[in-house]
């Protein structure tokens, strides 16, 4: 018996078969000909592999699919088809120019200081090696599971996911990766257990038969023995028992001992994610992101936009449904929208992008007037930074009004609008920001913790500052919460912190009345909330 400790990506408990996967290496496979016939030979695989992509798009839901899509853009990329061309034109073989241009293009990406930018190069070595593999004659979807198992290797692409029948992968075991990888989003949707950063060693492992995937707590133990079987059954046992009693609490109202009323919801890209999640017991949506509608570049109009709130306000049943705007930048880029930065991070994102672009945004607020009508729907700005940022914003909010008004296209003229407090300068200008109209508060903790203490969030090296309790970051809560009271709003907290319970019962305390998490989530945040007594001292919880 063997254990490696990783990083958990995705929660849960398994045991099983362990299926490895091989990504093998370079197109050098065959005899290299003539440049132009190499170079038709290329166009060709890409044509393939944009069409096999646009299949497993089509079978994909919800972020899975966005992320499918993206590779298919990807594929469409000027700067690695130029360097294709340029290593084609020199005398290389198609497969081995694909290999070594999504190489240098995957390393470009992985020097770049935002994290989330960083993991997209799996995406594109994904993507990439799908051509590698046609120009090579080899599978293109090289995991066949004959029985469900966990899956093992250096790294796990999103298509080897999507590829395998819903059920048969057990789990994912990786050397490396991280929890913001595409793959490790798709896990997480999936519910599927997953651990990174388990190191390379456990891969030598011959042969690599059963193993116990601990994503709870990232571990995977290869071969276990006797006790650590009888162990891990135990624990999955009692995790069953557990998640029935979780479903019990699907319909019970989230009220604490001291009689402290809170609402739980959850945060979405699409509509397929709020069906899950309203079946998970959320009480409305307190994320959408509306960005994900541009995954591909394109920027929807008006009216296409209209019809994706109204599905989301479909699929919500009547429950609210908080959009968030376009949070174009920093890890979120659009072709021909987003701008190239010194420090994304601190850029051209957020508000400021809508505001650069106004008829791009008055075309949202637009969509989202009308919707308002159809719905409980109220609207929330990224990036927020001063009560100037409001005022600019709220001008463009009137003239989407007037527009309206003057099309006699039916809205809702009482759709209330909230600003995410996300950066210091937020929460400390927050009366300021109530004094200006704004309708409610929605604290993104993610960003207010990098921010606060200069960590890239999505940076692993500096994962301390997100994972414990931070003084600074709560005292700025503190503030905006304080503010809110002052003026009667409601204070809703998101971002990977509320699904931790212990944190959620922390953001509870301080004041915060809607948390909004993961739809998995939900259940657990909801029954530490309904044993804790907020009234008591907070030593007196444990």
């Amino acid at each position: 018996m063997q254990v490696y400790k990783g990083v958990s990506a995705s929660p849960g408990l398994v045991m099983g078969p362990i299926y490895r996967i091989h990504h093998s290496g370079a197109g050098l496979g065959r005899i290299v000909e003539l440049p132009v016939r190499e170079q038709a030979l290329f166009d060709a695989a890409v044509v393939l592999a944009k069409d096999e992509l646009r299949q497993l798009e089509e079978a994909a839901e919800g972020e899975d699919r966005d992320i499918i899509l993206f590779q298919r853009v990807m594929l469409d990329d000027p700067a690695l088809n130029r360097e294709v061309q340029e290593y084609i034109a020199a005398g290389a073989g198609s497969a081995a120019a694909m290999e070594r241009a999504a190489a240098i293009c995957a390393r470009r990406i992985e020097s770049v200081d935002d994290e989330y930018i960083r993991q997209r190069s799996a995406d594109v070595l994904d993507a990439c090696r799908r051509v590698v593999n046609i120009l090579d004659g080899r599978p293109r979807t090289p995991v066949q599971l004959e029985m469900p198992s966990i899956l093992a290797g250096e790294r796990i692409f999103p298509s080897d996911i999507v590829s395998v029948g819903r059920g048969m992968i057990l789990g994912i075991a990786a050397a490396e990766g991280s929890v913001q990888s595409h793959a490790a989003i798709i896990a997480r949707t999936m519910g599927i257990p997953a651990v990174a950063q388990l190191g390379p060693a456990f891969l030598n492992e011959a042969p690599l038969t059963r193993g116990i995937l601990d994503a709870d707590n990232g571990r995977l133990v290869v071969d276990p023995d006797r006790e650590a079987v009888r162990a891990a059954q135990r624990r999955i046992v009692s995790g069953g028992i557990l998640k029935k009693r979780m479903g019990v609490l699907k319909s019970q109202p989230c009220v604490t001992l001291d009689g402290t009323i809170l609402s739980l919801r959850a945060n979405c890209s699409c509509p397929e994610d709020i069906e899950i999640a309203m079946e998970a017991g959320a009480e409305g949506v307190g994320l959408l992101r509306s960005e994900f509608m541009i995954a591909d570049g394109r920027i929807p109009g008006e009216e296409e936009q209209y019809y994706f709130y109204i599905s989301c306000l479909q699929a919500a049943g009547g429950k609210p449904v908080t959009v968030r705007t376009f949070d174009i930048g920093s890890d979120k880029t659009v072709r021909g929208v987003s701008e190239p930065a010194l420090n994304p991070a601190l850029g051209m994102r957020g508000i400021r992008m809508s505001l650069a672009r106004p008829q791009m945004f008055l075309d949202q607020v637009c969509a989202l007037l009308r919707a308002a009508a159809k719905g409980p729907l109220q609207v929330m700005f990224p990036m927020i930074t001063c009560a100037e940022d409001w005022r600019l914003t709220m001008e463009l909010v009137d003239r989407a009004k007037a527009q309206l008004r003057q099309r006699g296209v039916p809205f809702q003229e009482d759709t209330v609008f909230g600003s995410m407090i996300e950066v210091p300068s937020a929460a400390l200008l927050a009366p300021e920001l109530a004094a200006q109209g704004c309708g409610f508060f929605s604290i993104g903790t993610n960003d207010l913790t990098q921010y606060t203490y200069a960590a890239d969030r999505l940076d692993g090296r500096f994962s301390g500052y997100f994972a414990g309790e931070s003084t600074a970051v709560h005292r700025l809560i503190d503030l905006t919460i304080a503010a809110a009271k002052q003026a009667g709003l409601p204070v809703c907290a998101c971002g990977v912190s509320t699904s931790d319970p212990g944190r959620a019962v922390r953001y509870a305390r301080q004041g915060v009345r809607i948390l909004s998490m993961e739809a998995s989530s939900i259940l657990p945040v909801k029954a530490k909330l309904l044993e804790a007594d907020l009234a008591a001292p907070e030593t007196a919880q444990g």
